[in-house]
């Protein structure tokens, strides 16, 4: 394994830029500000990519599904099959779980909805208001979820659908990302109310079920509604001290919240040569689903955030559009910007297991191939 690449001559480039902005905060409460720190300390120019290829000795794969770092192993969880694979950073699989069935230590279904490995319990949101808990990944229970029945209201857990991109579990509760499709408020039609309203989280709890929407789109997007309204998911992390790490599609930022998302802190700076060229998708769903369709696989945009608890860095991921054949990788070391560097595609950081940064893993279905890579950062 070969480490990141340091400048021989480092040139410190140091931007500071402090205001505030007006965000609405998850309750609905008056306007709070976020306090901008924008600081660059470029540290790394390129990082040297170790790829690990997982050996084909693995009995029954799809190619297709779910990858993450828990403890010292990544993990695979096969969509198809529902078998979840244990793998070292080296490559080599240590064990396989569970499988489609109807047993008490088997997945009954497939096509889930989003899942999550933490300490060894795997959680799966199943597609009819359930989830499914997995500890020691046997043993499973079955979780009921319960909406809020607010009608005509955007704290009405029945007016979001989720996507399955980040789902994110502390304690007795996890996160899934969410939008609102509601007639009276979604990003095709009502786009400004959409984003000045709108809640991009949904919090449950373990214990009762209970669904409760959280969070609010940031003052970029209320401001820019009519432009990006097509763009409007979200990825995020949540660190240690159940503070919030959040990135737009398309807002430069980070913003940092705590568990209430009263705003901390928010920080960043725009991906190095990003299309932003976005079309104008009008207040129609046709139009809106014409513009997504180009923008989305063509157009620059943010794509993945990890927070990294132990060396308090963040690596945001991000597609700088089909002019290069690269994406993007930020890494920030407290909020300071030290590297800004082309990776291939789809690389997103999973985790970290020392000394190594860990990617998600990446498959090929035609190829039948799975592989992550691995760096360090001096």
């Amino acid at each position: 394994m070969v480490t990141c690449t340091i400048m021989k001559k480092i040139f410190v480039a140091i931007t500071v830029i402090c205001c505030t902005i007006a965000l609405f905060s998850c309750g609905g409460n008056n306007n709070s500000d976020y306090i901008i720190s924008s600081v660059k300390d470029i540290r790394y120019t390129a990082l040297n990519l170790e790829t690990v290829y997982i050996p084909m000795d693995i009995e029954t794969c799809s190619y297709v599904g779910h990858s993450g770092v828990d403890g010292n192993h990544l993990y695979f969880f096969d969509e198809f099959f529902c078998f979840l694979y244990e793998i070292s950073p080296s490559g080599s699989v240590l064990g396989r779980h569970l499988g489609l069935g109807n047993g008490p230590d088997e997945v009954p279904f497939r096509h889930h909805s989003g899942i999550t490995v933490v300490n060894s319990e795997l959680l799966i949101m199943g597609n009819t208001y359930d989830a499914y808990l997995f500890k020691n990944f046997k043993n499973r229970e079955r979780i009921q979820l319960r909406v809020s029945r607010t009608n005509n209201s955007l704290e009405d857990s029945r007016a979001y659908s989720s996507f399955s991109e980040v789902l994110r579990k502390k304690g007795d509760r996890y996160f899934f990302n969410i939008y609102s499709e509601a007639a009276y408020c979604n990003p095709w039609e009502h786009s400004k109310e959409n984003f000045t309203n709108a809640h991009i989280l949904m919090e449950v709890d373990l214990k009762s079920g209970n669904l409760k929407p959280i969070g609010k789109y940031s003052e970029y997007y209320i401001d820019n509604h009519g432009k990006i309204n097509h763009l409007f998911q979200i990825n995020y992390d949540i660190d240690n001290n159940n503070n919030f790490h959040v990135s737009y599609q398309a807002d430069s930022l980070i913003y940092i919240s705590d568990e209430k998302f009263n705003p901390i802190k928010a920080f960043g700076f725009k991906g190095l040569n990003m299309n932003t060229n976005y079309g104008s998708a009008l207040p129609n769903l046709e139009d809106f689903n014409r513009v997504w369709a180009d923008d989305f696989p063509n157009k620059g945009h943010y794509t993945w955030l990890e927070y990294i608890d132990e060396t308090n860095m963040t690596f945001r991921s991000y597609q700088k559009g089909s002019h290069t054949p690269f994406d993007g990788l930020q890494i920030y070391h407290d909020g300071v910007l030290i590297a800004d560097v082309e990776v291939p595609k789809q690389f997103k950081v999973a985790g970290y297991i020392p000394p190594y940064y860990i990617s998600q893993i990446i498959c090929d279905e035609e190829a039948e191939t799975m592989k992550f890579y691995k760096f360090k950062l001096d």
